[in-house]
């Protein structure tokens, strides 16, 4: 009996000891996975592009940022390209396939910011070239498909209003203003700052005005309002205080 103890108390110490190593074993392997994932964190931006057709030709980049316009140019080999750096705010850039000193099209534009951005296509087909990684360009996009929606329904009442102004047809006239009016002065900018207050905590929601159709239509109110739905770290970006220059410039 007393042999029989002595086996069982020296396989449970055994079997502690294999488990203390796994669990030994596991530890250190999550903490080199973890180190190895803060390594591989990206800082900044990296493009990149998987082309059809592009060859081995070079790429121009245009930069819009800062009201300027600033260049670069990127190799391409065997249709693939990377370009890397890092931006302090989005901002919007094109790209276009040079051919010799000049340029022969436009390969794709979008708004470029700290993350792994994609680039696939054909570039024979503008149509086909899908970015994708930047959430800026992405919810920029979505918003001006939205808008142009109401932009195309606007445009259709417009021909009506002005048939209506041509035959002097006052009553269908002025019924058919104040549908464009309310497209414009309500479905629009409501549509606008719906956007911006869903992203008030990022940068695209500072940017949108900046992009829009109607910022010529937007008043010192609807600033102030658009101003005032961002977050306080984004009301101090570049962007925040453009909005903010839009309904403070005539009270300074």
């Amino acid at each position: 009996m007393l042999n029989h103890a002595t086996n069982h108390t020296q396989n449970v110490r055994q079997n502690m000891k294999k488990n203390m190593k796994i669990i030994t074993v596991l530890v250190l392997t999550t903490l080199l996975f973890g180190c190895n994932t803060q390594e591989k964190k990206l800082d900044g931006f990296i493009i990149k592009g998987n082309v059809k057709n592009l060859n081995n030709s070079k790429l121009l980049v245009l930069k819009f940022v800062n009201g300027g316009i600033e260049g670069d140019s990127i190799s391409v080999v065997n249709n693939k390209f990377e370009y890397s750096g890092k931006v302090k705010e989005p901002y919007f850039i094109q790209l276009l396939i040079k051919d010799g000193k000049s340029t022969k099209g436009k390969l794709t534009e979008f708004m470029i910011e700290n993350s792994e951005i994609h680039i696939e296509g054909n570039s024979i087909e503008y149509d086909s070239i899908k970015v994708s990684g930047s959430q800026s360009d992405k919810i920029l996009k979505e918003y001006l498909e939205k808008d142009e929606v109401l932009n195309s329904k606007w445009d259709l009442l417009k021909e009506e209003y002005d048939k209506y102004l041509e035959s002097n047809d006052s009553i269908n006239r002025k019924k058919t203003g104040k549908k464009l009016n309310k497209i414009l002065q309500i479905e629009r900018v409501g549509l606008l700052k719906k956007y911006v207050a869903n992203n008030s905590n990022t940068t695209v929601g500072a940017l949108l005005p900046s992009f829009c159709t109607i910022e010529n239509t937007l008043t010192e109110k609807d600033f102030k309002e658009i101003y005032n739905t961002l977050s306080q770290q984004i009301q101090k970006t570049n962007y925040g205080q453009r909005i903010f220059g839009k309904f403070n410039e005539t009270n300074e």
